[in-house]
């Protein structure tokens, strides 16, 4: 994996949040979705992309899935149609190995266009990264529902890349030259 050096406090991307409903999943955060679900072998998998609704637990905060940019991307084993599955080293770690592909991804942020992830696993609350902050921030008290013990991260990319799929799939090719990082 090609990791690009981060933006200093000075040129940090801002955080869009919100921004208005889309039609549907927007085509960069497809191939977001395809690619990890390719290259971890269906370790990571789709879990819920685009839905007009609220922020979970929040009534009256319009979600980001609503804007087409944001996707839960799940690692919990699951037996079914899925295609072979991940290897046995995920098998055997799947948040471990989750959280090095996540790794992955926010170390070439600035070209991926991700502004968010949150992991619902680590107790107390949680943690989520921010590109406005550039670092993970450990939550002490409930901010996020299904947190802790939830199997999945939370994905938002920028309004750019989810316009310009032909961007995401290069930036994805840099970062997933061959195969992802195991645990």
């Amino acid at each position: 994996m090609a990791a690009k050096k981060q933006p200093t406090a000075a040129t940090k991307p801002p955080y869009t949040g919100f921004d208005g409903v889309a039609g549907g999943t927007t085509a960069g955060l497809t191939v977001l979705i395809r690619t990890l679900e390719r290259v971890t072998n269906q370790g990571l998998w789709n879990n819920g992309a685009w839905g007009v609704r609220d922020m979970k637990g929040k009534p009256g905060n319009p979600s980001v899935h609503s804007t087409g940019r944001a996707v839960d991307m799940s690692w919990r084993n699951v037996e079914g149609p899925r295609g072979d599955g991940p290897n046995a080293a995920w098998r055997a770690q799947p948040y471990a190995s989750a959280c090095k592909v996540i790794d992955a991804l926010v170390a070439n942020s600035t070209a991926l266009g991700l502004e968010m992830v949150i992991d619902y696993q680590p107790h107390p609350w949680g943690r989520a990264w921010r590109c406005d902050r550039g670092r993970w921030r450990k939550y002490d008290h409930r901010t996020v529902s299904f947190a802790p013990g939830g199997d999945w991260f939370h994905l938002e990319i920028s309004p750019a890349m989810a316009r310009n799929p032909e961007g995401m799939k290069a930036a994805l090719a840099l970062v997933f030259p061959t195969n992802p990082p195991q645990p």
